[in-house]
């Protein structure tokens, strides 16, 4: 990914939300790094999503950021960007486009 497609949403939620639960009911693969961070695979971008003071378990506020770019021939020409707003958007939704 350029330099110059990095970009970090702040996402707050209307209520403490438990991010795994949300990515499996979306069907979105996820690993926990810990308890405030976790890694999501969404169109085969790698979306590092974190913390500050909430664990992911139970938290109202997260950072978001595209940490390595989709495959092009997977990306349906969407950039970076583009991903990371419809990850983003999961979390209103609740479910995966």
């Amino acid at each position: 990914m350029d330099e110059s497609e990095s970009q970090i949403l702040s996402v707050s939620l209307g209520e403490p939300t438990d991010i795994q639960a949300v990515l499996n009911r979306a069907g979105i693969d996820h690993v926990s790094v810990h308890e405030h961070r976790l890694l999501a695979i969404y169109h085969t971008a790698i979306i590092n999503v974190t913390t500050d003071s909430q664990p992911i378990s139970n938290t109202q506020s997260l950072e978001m950021g595209c940490w390595e770019g989709p495959i092009p021939s997977r990306a349906d020409g969407k950039s970076s960007q583009e991903i990371l707003q419809n990850f983003v958007d999961v979390f209103d939704s609740g479910e995966a486009d």
